[in-house]
């Protein structure tokens, strides 16, 4: 499936519900919730992405040819579908991130409520919406897919007992073996993080198994030799990702012989196709990034150099002790950085009020939009350009001379982020536009200690 192909699938595969659950009763249920000027022009607008998206599924469903090239068959549709997403996601009404209750929404409310959501990458409206359209979704496909997103939100917001409620063996079941194996893993280190070794070791084992399941399914299906082999060593970094931090830790713990029962255990959900020595080489390599890893942690974070500040005052780590600090080291030109701020915005409306504190970092480029720029003029364009426009809510930091602050966090890429404990210690580094669940629940974990 070709790049154009796969974009358009990804963004049918968020709104799933529009297009699973259009042929299902409304139960006579009557619009009223959503009826103000702003929703009723996003209600419009969702009305043609129903029947554009709905489209572009029929057609390639019946048409073989078409995942061979779509923009063939799709033509300046396609263009026209970009741009109707875009313009959705400029006409998503304000009120929605406040948005919790839904009890009394109708039917077609709630799926315009979650197309905004989906489109403005809201997640907090997500979970109270599918929990409603549950209630009154009868078709068995649409139900165990809203209460499998259900239960992946429920992960996003460490609400481990909602999540399995809804994560039910015959929900899994019918998922796809590689998202089952995504999430049992999303299970395994969300109790992982939470301190229950037994419950993360058994999600684990089960994340194995689904993992082993997909292995067997792509080999079936490739038949590229090259990309097979690509296939089989990503596969190899997921079990890693699993079993690594468990497998440290028993390892650090000198208890051999629990090591061994859990390899055992490991070993009897493996598919014969896969070697156990090619898991363990992968698990071995990933073991000694966690060591390096944790190398940096539980030190006291660096200060930072002086730099000019935008959307606040002076900040210094020592005026913000007692307070759990994400710091964020990014630049106006870096895609996944911008990627990350959404989650962050979503980050600071959840916790700010429990003691989070967001925290923006870059320095002086000397360009802008592919322009150069000087110091000045490039602080301007932060404060009245790039701000306003990523909706960036937490105070930025420019480092007024060099990059003292990134060298003294050892920072190689980005988005680089930091998470400092109310001690002013360093408990978490992750570089890279990914991985958000995963830095969501270590500032739960932070926030609660």
């Amino acid at each position: 499936m070709n790049r154009i192909t796969h974009w358009l699938t990804r963004l049918a595969a968020l709104t799933f519900t529009l297009l699973l659950v259009n042929a299902c009763s409304s139960n006579g249920q009557e619009a009223g919730k959503l009826d103000n000027a702003t929703w009723g022009e996003f209600r419009s607008l969702a009305a043609r992405y129903d029947s554009m998206t709905a489209a572009f599924e029929k057609m390639e469903k019946e048409n073989p040819d078409f995942a061979k090239n779509p923009q063939k068959f799709l033509g300046d549709d396609l263009q026209k579908y970009y741009a109707l997403v875009q313009s959705m996601g400029e006409k998503v009404p304000q009120d929605l991130p406040g948005m919790k209750d839904f009890a009394g929404y109708s039917y077609d409310e709630l799926r315009v409520v979650k197309l905004a959501a989906m489109v403005a990458q809201q997640m907090g409206p997500l979970k109270g919406v599918n929990v409603e359209l549950i209630k009154l979704v009868s078709d068995d496909d649409s139900l165990r897919n809203l209460k499998l997103e259900t239960a992946q939100l429920s992960l996003l917001d460490g609400d481990l007992a909602t999540g399995e409620k809804y994560a039910t063996d015959e929900v899994l079941d019918a998922a796809e073996p590689l998202q089952r194996g995504m999430i049992l893993s999303s299970f395994s280190q969300a109790y992982y993080d939470g301190k229950k070794t037994d419950r993360a070791r058994s999600f684990a084992v089960r994340a194995v198994k689904a993992y082993g399941d997909a292995s067997v399914k792509l080999a079936a299906e490739e038949s590229d030799p090259s990309r097979a082999q690509q296939q089989a060593n990503w596969i190899l970094t997921r079990y890693a990702a699993v079993l690594s931090p468990l497998m440290y830790d028993i390892k650090e713990g000198g208890d051999a012989s629990q090591l061994d029962a859990f390899v055992a255990e490991v070993k009897q959900q493996l598919p014969e196709s896969t070697s156990w020595t090619d898991v363990q080489a992968s698990v071995n390599d990933a073991m000694a990034e966690i060591a390096k890893d944790r190398e940096k942690l539980n030190k006291p974070a660096a200060d930072w150099a002086p730099h000019d500040w935008l959307g606040g005052s002076e900040l210094s780590l020592a005026s913000l002790k007692g307070k759990v600090v994400l710091v964020d080291f990014f630049a106006t030109w870096c895609k996944p950085c911008i990627m990350a701020f959404p989650h962050m915005r979503d980050w600071q409306e959840k916790y700010a009020d429990k003691g989070l504190v967001i925290v923006g970092l870059t320095t002086y480029q000397g360009r802008y939009n592919g322009g150069t720029v000087a110091p000045a003029e490039e602080l301007k364009k932060l404060k009245d350009d790039f701000i306003p426009t990523h909706k960036i809510t937490w105070p930025v930091g420019v480092e007024k001379s060099g990059q003292k602050t990134m060298t003294a966090y050892e920072v190689q890429g980005i988005p680089h982020v930091v998470l400092i404990d109310r001690e002013g210690k360093v408990q978490y580094v992750k570089v890279g536009a990914t991985d958000y669940d995963k830095t969501e629940r270590k500032i739960q974990q932070l926030l609660a200690e």
